[in-house]
Order: C-alpha cells, then sequence, then structure tokens
C-alpha cells in the first residue's frame, strides 16, 4: 500500500494525468471508431497476401520462396500505390475539414484515374520483363524457385489496377470518415480470395486444379471483384461527401488539385519505393543464404507484419485526424492527440510482441513442417519482439506527421534510414561478419532506431507543423 503512494504522486504529475479525461474522449469517440475498421481492414488487405502463402505452403518450400521473391516485389509496387492512397486521405479530410466537398471529391476521382492508368503500363511492363526482374531479386535462388516466382509474378502483376483502385478509393473513404465499407469490401475480398484460390489451386468435384498458377490467378480475380466494388459504393453515393458519378471519371483533370494530392503522395511514394527497394535488396542478401533462409524469412515478415498491423491502424487513425484537425485550425489538439497516439501504440505492440514471441514456433507450423524453416523463424520473431519499443517511433510517428502535409521530412529520414542503416549494416553484419540472416534483421532494427530518433524530434520540437503558423498570442488589455 505504501509503495502505491509514490507511484501515484508521480503519475499526478505527468501530461497523461493532467489532461486524462480528454485522452478517454479522444480515445472512446475518435481513435476507436477510425482505428478498429482501419485495423480490421488492414488486417483483410495483409491476410489476402498471407493466405496466398499458406495456400501454396503444403506444395512445398520451393513454391513459398517462390510466392516470397516474388511478393518481395510486389510490395514495392503496392507501396507506391499506398503512399498516392496516403496523399488522397489527407487532401479529402483535410476539404471535408474545410467543408469543401467538391475538392474532396475531385481528389478522390482523378488519383483514381491516374492511378489505374500508370497500373495498367506497369502491369504490362512487369509482364514483359518479369524474367529479368526475378533474375535479379532471386540472386542464387534454384532454378524451380525462379520458374515459380516468375509464374507467380506475371499473374499478380495483372491484379496492379485493382488494387490501385481498391487502395485509393478506401483511402478516399476513411480520408471521408467512413472506414466500415472499405472494411467490408477487403473482407469480401479476402473471403473471395480463399474461395476462389482454394478452388483453382487445389480443384474441386474431381477437377484436379491449377496448382501452384492458382494462386496467382485467384488473388488477382478478388481484387477486379473488390475494385469493381469501390467504383460501384463511390457511384451510388453511400458516403454524400464523395458521390462520384460514373461518367465524371472521363471529365478533364484538375491539375491544381491532383498537384496538392501529388505534392503529399510524391514525397511519400519515393520515400515507400525507396524503402522497398532497399528492403528488396535486403531479400537479396536473403536469397543467397538456401530455401530453408528464403522460406523462414518470408514467414517471419508475415507474421511480424500481422502483429504490426495494430500500429499501422492507429498510424493511419492518426493521419485521419491529424489532418481533420488542422482542417479546422485546431493545431494544439493535433499536437496533444499523436502524442497521444504514438504513446498508447508504442504500449501496446510491445505487449503484442512479447506475448506472441513465445508462440514463434507454432505460428510458423502453420506455414510449413520444416523443422530447419521453423527454426528460423523462431530465432526473427524473438528478435523482432525484443526491439519493438522502437517500432512507433519509427512507423506511426511518419504517419501523424504526413497528416499535417510534412511529407517531405519523412522522405528524407526514411531514405537516411533504409539506405543508410538497414541496407548498409545488413550487408556488413549479415555478408561481411557472416550472421546470416540475422545480421539483416540487425540492420532493420538499427533503422527503425535511427528513424525513430529523428520523427522524435520532429513531434516534441514542433516543427512538423511549420505549415500552420499558430495565432499570435493577445496581451489581454
Amino acid at each position: 500500500m505504501t509503495l502505491n503512494i509514490p507511484f501515484r504522486q508521480a503519475l499526478a504529475k505527468t501530461r497523461w494525468y493532467t489532461h486524462r479525461k480528454s485522452y478517454r474522449v479522444l480515445f472512446w469517440r475518435e481513435i476507436t471508431p477510425l482505428a478498429i475498421p482501419i485495423f480490421l481492414e488492414n488486417t483483410c488487405v495483409l491476410l489476402m497476401g498471407v493466405l496466398s502463402t499458406f495456400l501454396v505452403s503444403w506444395l512445398g518450400k520451393e513454391a513459398m520462396a517462390g510466392v516470397g521473391l516474388a511478393d518481395s516485389f510486389n510490395m514495392v509496387v503496392l507501396a507506391f500505390f499506398t503512399a498516392v492512397d496516403l496523399g488522397t486521405t489527407v487532401v479529402v479530410a483535410f476539404s471535408l475539414g474545410k467543408r469543401d466537398r467538391q475538392r474532396a471529391r475531385a481528389a478522390a476521382r482523378q488519383s483514381l484515374v491516374l492511378m489505374t492508368l500508370f497500373a495498367v503500363l506497369l502491369a504490362a511492363l512487369v509482364h514483359a520483363c518479369g524474367e529479368y526482374i526475378i533474375d535479379f531479386i532471386a540472386g542464387e535462388a534454384t532454378a524451380e524457385v525462379k520458374a515459380l516466382a516468375l509464374s507467380y509474378l506475371q499473374f499478380t502483376a495483372w491484379s496492379y489496377p485493382a488494387a490501385a483502385i481498391a487502395l485509393i478509393g478506401s483511402g478516399a473513404l476513411r480520408g471521408a470518415g467512413n472506414t466500415k465499407i472499405p472494411l467490408l469490401i477487403n473482407g469480401g475480398m479476402n473471403i473471395l480470395n480463399i474461395v476462389i484460390s482454394s478452388v483453382l489451386i487445389y480443384g474441386v468435384a474431381g477437377w484436379p486444379g491449377l496448382g501452384f498458377i492458382g494462386a496467382g490467378l485467384g488473388l488477382t480475380l478478388s481484387r477486379y471483384i473488390g475494385a469493381l466494388a469501390i467504383i460501384w459504393v463511390l457511384m451510388i453515393g453511400f458516403t454524400p461527401a464523395l458521390h462520384i458519378r460514373l461518367r465524371s471519371y472521363f471529365t478533364p483533370l484538375n491539375f491544381a488539385i491532383l498537384g496538392e494530392v501529388l505534392g503529399i503522395g510524391i514525397p511519400a511514394s519515393i520515400e515507400s519505393v525507396l524503402f522497398n527497394a532497399g528492403k528488396l535488396l535486403t531479400q537479396m542478401f536473403v536469397a543467397g543464404m538456401g530455401t530453408d533462409v528464403i522460406a523462414g524469412n518470408f514467414i517471419a515478415f508475415s507474421i511480424a507484419s500481422l502483429i504490426n498491423l495494430p500500429g499501422n491502424a492507429l498510424g493511419s487513425a492518426s493521419t485521419i485526424i491529424t489532418g481533420k484537425r488542422l482542417g479546422k485550425g485546431q493545431i494544439g489538439q493535433a499536437e496533444r492527440q499523436l502524442r497521444h497516439v504514438f504513446w498508447l501504440s508504442t504500449l501496446f505492440l510491445t505487449a503484442i510482441a512479447w506475448l506472441t514471441a513465445p508462440l514463434a514456433g507454432l505460428m510458423a507450423s502453420f506455414y510449413t513442417r520444416e523443422a530447419d524453416v521453423i527454426e528460423v523463424v523462431k530465432v526473427l520473431i524473438w528478435l523482432n519482439a525484443a526491439f519493438m519499443p522502437i517500432w512507433a517511433a519509427s512507423w506511426v510517428l511518419p504517419a501523424g506527421i504526413k497528416g499535417a502535409r510534412d511529407a517531405r521530412f519523412a522522405m528524407w529520414v526514411s531514405m537516411l534510414g533504409m539506405w543508410g542503416c538497414r541496407v548498409v549494416a545488413g550487408y556488413v553484419l549479415g555478408i561481411v561478419l557472416g550472421m546470416g540472416v540475422v545480421g539483416v534483421w540487425l540492420g532493420m532494427f538499427l533503422d527503425w532506431a535511427v528513424r525513430g530518433a529523428f520523427f522524435y524530434w520532429r513531434m516534441v520540437s514542433g516543427r512538423w507543423l511549420w505549415k500552420y503558423p499558430r495565432p499570435p498570442k493577445t496581451s489581454g488589455l
């Protein structure tokens, strides 16, 4: 009992205790209604890739390694679409914060048109150059693994236009405060992916199925169904602020509005593409370490991504909340809310990572029965748990900062962290010093630390709000 008194006195002096009532209101009225549907939606999006891996895992570790290599390139492409999705979300949220529905609709419509056209061209290019891409990223992988990776990449490349529509349309709806429809659509896509891919891979009613090819084809078909659902939802106006008629997609583009979206999306996309390109390079380091390590590394990333889902949801919620608050001129509230979301996600994610680390072997067994692969996964997931306390500073904070349209700072910091730390340190530790995949992951954790330090400084210094000058204080005379 006597120990509780000093603890309570120390707690009473904290910023959290002073603002505890406003934080409670923030959590239940703003964070939770946004974060929970976003978390479930992100879970569905991630599970589309995870379940594709799971469905082919029983075809052998070569098939699983092939999917892992192809998806390491697909993630670079999807990162670009996600960055433009972020720009759309911020502009829509900011415009609606200023009660400008016309600008919000124009931003969503033009982002969809531009990125769909770009995705079609990119899909054709990847399909034509797929063999060169796989040769580049697969390194010293076996010929069988390379052939499987090429097959999967060429099928999934044709899903890029659908993925762009689904991501950007969902981002626009989230910016308008509607998180339930993206959740339902992505959940439906996930269910369809399981059903269609299972049938195409393993067959049904005496039909033997297509085997490995069915995984890529099933993912592609389910994404196109989801993209059509997004277009339909926007067309009929489920969210009145984003009622976009079909014929409006064929009207001329407004480059002023598109420039505002790309002003956030391009720095964020450069950040995401270069970051994921560096991540792809580290995967190439792993590609020469054997099929067991390739498969174990991919499974560990898949599990770690599931662990990080609540943090990604809180980051997306902070982007929307920050954009809306600043659109209304509520600078002080935006600042307090970003701090609160950051500490909430740090504590929450650390608890999840530490609780799930002992279950790493069990989780890996859902993917594979190979003992060597499971051992790799266990080591990497324990390492991930050890460094999880610094994850939110490196990922949740920049999401909120981008909500203030401070995307360039995030771009430069991410490039420094990836290319100055993850790639260099991963190569030195993993290849030069012979630490293998553990060394590559230690390079990743150094990247987290550097990014987190810069973003935390940016938050506490207040410089992330440089576009929003505070009103001068009156003397009261």
